[in-house]
């Protein structure tokens, strides 16, 4: 039995793929981007969300961690993640709900059964399933084998990538992938590293390599102020496009919606202040694709 952590399934997605979808994240990720909205998806591992505004400070989670990963420091409580194992003991003492796991251990039957709850909203608005991240890469074979069940109940299947991994598992999993929406960062090599941590090398390889099997592919680029939103890296993510025959390309604009997370999980958010771009700038760089007869949608 296949299993992986799953951080959440989210129902009536309307920006993941067509038509009203559930959306799969799941946990682990080789990218460290600096705009991550879902930190909790960046460890593999499981991990505890902290909301200090509910800890009324009892301490009983202190007392029942057996890893002592827990103290008392500047009136809040601080969680040494070094030291914590995701045991789950200190969420089960929290009485105000201040403590809580990240992500849960599911099979993909599990999932399914969660995913098919949904089918008429798929039925009726042309919708389905979309796996995201963390990387759906380094959850290979969970991925195959979720989309595979899905297509033979009929339901609709996308994946959101990275496309930073093995192309061999890409390969297999685009089998099953009606619609692949596969992010480019930036595509200068240096900066893409300074923003991401990893090299894009390996991610435009593996695109140029997917668009000869696969047709169904939409680029999509976070559009982050003054790090990627430039006339010229625009304008180079959309020759990659039209080399490579794909026909759409998504603008996903900046924001700050995910900084309480960073919060919750006692790291530090590195945006802090950067804004969203602004709407005549999008607007500019949306005609700039469409220049090139390439669909352009902002927002996904």
């Amino acid at each position: 039995m296949i299993k992986t952590t799953i951080c959440e399934i989210e129902r009536y997605a309307v920006h993941d793929g067509p038509g009203i979808r559930t959306v799969v994240f799941l946990k682990g990720c080789p990218l460290k981007c600096l705009w991550c909205s879902n930190p909790e998806t960046q460890r593999k591992q499981n991990e505890i969300y902290y909301n200090s505004k509910k800890c009324i400070m009892c301490e009983r989670c202190v007392d029942a961690c057996k890893e002592k990963a827990l103290r008392v420091k500047e009136d809040r409580i601080s969680i040494d993640r070094e030291k914590c194992t995701s045991c789950g003991a200190c969420t089960k003492e929290c009485p105000m709900g201040a403590l809580n796991l990240v992500g849960k251990f599911m099979s993909v039957q599990e999932v399914f059964q969660e995913v098919n709850k949904d089918m008429v909203f798929y039925q009726q608005s042309q919708g389905g399933i979309t796996i995201s991240g963390g990387e759906v890469l380094i959850h290979g074979d969970f991925t195959v084998a979720l989309l595979k069940e899905c297509k033979k109940n009929y339901i609709n299947t996308a994946i959101e990538t990275s496309g930073f991994g093995n192309y061999e598992t890409l390969k297999s999993i685009s089998v099953y992938a009606d619609l692949i929406m596969f992010d480019i960062k930036h595509t200068n090599n240096d900066t893409h590293k300074k923003l991401t941590g990893v090299e894009n090398k390996t991610i435009l390889d593996n695109l140029n390599k997917l668009s000869k099997i696969h047709r169904n592919i939409i680029i999509r680029v976070p559009l982050i102020t003054g790090l990627n939103d430039s006339i010229e890296n625009i304008e180079n993510t959309v020759k990659i496009a039209e080399q490579y025959g794909i026909k759409e390309v998504h603008l996903l604009p900046y924001h700050s919606l995910g900084k309480e997370k960073y919060k919750q999980l006692q790291k530090k958010y590195a945006l802090e202040n950067i804004q969203s771009p602004e709407e005549i700038h999008v607007n500019k760089l949306k005609k700039l694709i469409e220049s090139y007869s390439i669909k352009c949608v902002i927002g996904g």
